[in-house]
């Protein structure tokens, strides 16, 4: 049941996470051949009992901005 409640909240929050990474289609552009993106590492920093959710949002936004931007991002989590 854990999982479906994970699943279903990436699936609400994933336009969010979509439209405060890159307000517009434009804005988001595929890097060209000549152009190498240095990766990328974040930080998100969260409650313990928040960890394995932020683990699958952070996981699914990782992927989905790759898939747009062909840009590796690494995520780092902190739980205090």
């Amino acid at each position: 049941m854990r999982q479906l409640w994970v699943a279903l909240l990436l699936v609400l929050l994933a336009p969010i996470g979509r439209a405060v990474a890159a307000p517009s289609n434009s804005a988001v552009a595929a890097p060209s051949s000549s152009a190498v993106a240095a990766p990328v590492t974040l930080l998100n920093a969260s409650y313990d009992p928040t960890r394995e959710l932020y683990r699958a949002i952070n996981s699914a936004f990782a992927a989905d901005w790759a898939a747009q931007t062909g840009e590796t991002v690494t995520i780092n989590q902190s739980h205090g």
